[in-house]
């Protein structure tokens, strides 16, 4: 008769966290500088392309002031509408 083979324990998941903690302390921090660096390099780069490839104008309506609302609403009523 067979006898089932008894499998070694698995290891405790970890987490994104304990890994990082688990890297030692100046890898970390080169780490870090790298993604520090390349965010830099990203903002960069956006503002560059914004410069060579300017956005078209906006055309729409994005506020109305009140004002502007009660003297349109004033004149339309003038105008016997």
């Amino acid at each position: 008769m067979a006898q089932k083979r008894m499998q070694p324990p698995s290891p405790p998941r970890r987490t994104l966290w304990m890994m990082y903690k688990g890297i030692e302390p100046r890898y970390r921090i080169l780490l870090g500088m790298g993604f520090m660096g390349f965010s830099m390099f990203g903002l960069w780069v956006s503002d560059r392309l914004e410069k060579a490839y300017p956005p078209e104008a906006d055309t729409r309506v994005t506020h109305v002031s009140h004002h502007d609302t009660a003297a349109a609403e004033s004149s339309q009523n003038r105008t016997g509408s």
